[in-house]
C-alpha cells in the first residue's frame, strides 16, 4: 500500500475512534444514546384492535364504553417520547409498568418543536405507543402540549414552530386524526393549557380543531381544556363547544385553592364529562421556579381526590418521570416520592 493511502486510512480510523469515544462519552453521560434512522409512513393505524379498551362516549356528564359501562378514566403522564428514549424508557416494558399500576388511561404528551423536528414522530412513537397500550387494556389521551394563545402566539412558553401555532395545531390533528380514526381507545385533547385568552376567543379557537379532528371521520372522544393554564372551566356553562361526545378538562395544583373549584370545573362536571388531565404537588421548591406545585397530601391531595370521588370526575397524574415537576419518582426512578407513592396507592384495587 502506498503511503499516502496508508495516511488516508489511518486518518479515517483515527477520526472514527474520535467519534466512537465521543458517541460513548455522552451514553455514559446521559444513559442512553438513540439515532433517529427514516421510517416508513404508513398511511394509518392498521394494528388488531378487537381486544383493544372500546370507544367512551360522552353521555350526560359520564363517559360511557361500548357495552353501556361508566369509565372514569384514572391515569398516568410521562413525559414526551422523544425525551423518554434517550433516558432508555422509551419501551414496552416502561409502558407496562404503567399499566400495571392499575392505571386505565396514558395520558401522552407531544411537544409541537419535537414533533415539528422529527418528521417521523408519529411513527417512531405514537403508534407503537398506542399499540402497546391498547394491548394492556389502557385509553390513550394524545395531548398536544402548547401552553399559551395559539390564536396569537402569545405566551412565555409558546414555542418556537416555522409556522403559526394555530396553523400547526390545525395540520397536527388532521393528521394524527385521521391516522388513528379507526383506533378505538384513542382520545384527543386539543391543546394543553390555554393561557393568555380570553374564554370567547378561545372557545372560537378550540372549536376549529375539533371540527379539524372530525373532518377526518375520526369520532373519538375529544377533551377541550379551560382558561387560565386549564383551569378555568366556568365559560362552558354559558356556551359548551359545539359536536358529539366532547369532555372537558381541568388543570389543577396546590395553589389552586378549593373555594374556586366549584366555579372553575365541579359545577360543570354536573351537566358535562370533566377529566383532571393534570394534578400534583411537589414538598418543596429549592430554587423557586415553581411555587404553585408545592403543597402536601393532607392539605391538598386527599381534598381534591375526594372531592373528584364524589363527583365522579376521572384524572391523570402528572408526572410519571424523574425529572419533570413535580415528578413521582427521586433521580433515577428508584424511589418514589411522596406524590408518587400517594399516585399509585390511590391506583390499586380500583374498579373502573
Amino acid at each position: 500500500m502506498k503511503k499516502s493511502k496508508r495516511n488516508v486510512l489511518l486518518s479515517i480510523i483515527l477520526s472514527l475512534s474520535v467519534i466512537c469515544s465521543i458517541l460513548l462519552l455522552f451514553a455514559s453521560r446521559y444513559g442512553n444514546l438513540s439515532i433517529n434512522l427514516p421510517l416508513e409512513h404508513k398511511p394509518a393505524f392498521d394494528a388488531a384492535t378487537g381486544a383493544y379498551p372500546s370507544q367512551l362516549h360522552a353521555e350526560g356528564n359520564k363517559l360511557i364504553d361500548a357495552n353501556g359501562q361508566v369509565v372514569t378514566l384514572r391515569g398516568l403522564m410521562p413525559s414526551d417520547p422523544a425525551v423518554l428514549r434517550p433516558k432508555g424508557k422509551f419501551e414496552r416494558l416502561f409502558f407496562d409498568g404503567m399499566a400495571d399500576s392499575g392505571a386505565n388511561a396514558i395520558r401522552l404528551p407531544v411537544h409541537p418543536e419535537r414533533w415539528e423536528h422529527d418528521p417521523d414522530y408519529l411513527w417512531r412513537y405514537l403508534d407503537p405507543i398506542i399499540t402497546w397500550n391498547g394491548e394492556n387494556g389502557v385509553y390513550t389521551i394524545i395531548d398536544l402540549h402548547f401552553i399559551g394563545d395559539m390564536g396569537t402566539d402569545r405566551g412565555m412558553q409558546m414555542p418556537d414552530l416555522e409556522t403559526p401555532s394555530k396553523d400547526f395545531a390545525l395540520e397536527f390533528w388532521r393528521q394524527v386524526a385521521s391516522y388513528f380514526k379507526d383506533t378505538p381507545h384513542v382520545i384527543f385533547e386539543i391543546f394543553n393549557e390555554p393561557a393568555g385568552i380570553s374564554a370567547a376567543d378561545w372557545r372560537v379557537n378550540a372549536q376549529s380543531l375539533v371540527d379539524a379532528i372530525r373532518s377526518t371521520g375520526a369520532d373519538q372522544l375529544i377533551i377541550v381544556g379551560g382558561i387560565e393554564y386549564s383551569r378555568d372551566l366556568s365559560w362552558v356553562l354559558e356556551e359548551p363547544i359545539k359536536g358529539e361526545n366532547i369532555a372537558y378538562a381541568a388543570h389543577i395544583y396546590p395553589a389552586h385553592s378549593r373555594y374556586s373549584w366549584d366555579r372553575w370545573f365541579g359545577d360543570v362536571a354536573e351537566k358535562y364529562p370533566v377529566v383532571a388531565t393534570e394534578w400534583g404537588w411537589m414538598e418543596t421548591d429549592p430554587g423557586g421556579e415553581q411555587p404553585y406545585l408545592v403543597g402536601s397530601q393532607k392539605a391538598y391531595a386527599e381534598p381534591f381526590m375526594e372531592y373528584l370521588e364524589r363527583r365522579g370526575i376521572g384524572w391523570v397524574a402528572c408526572w410519571y418521570d424523574d425529572e419533570w415537576k413535580p415528578a413521582m419518582f427521586e433521580a433515577g426512578f428508584e424511589k418514589l416520592t411522596p406524590f408518587g407513592e400517594y399516585v399509585l396507592g390511590q391506583l390499586q384495587n380500583r374498579s373502573y
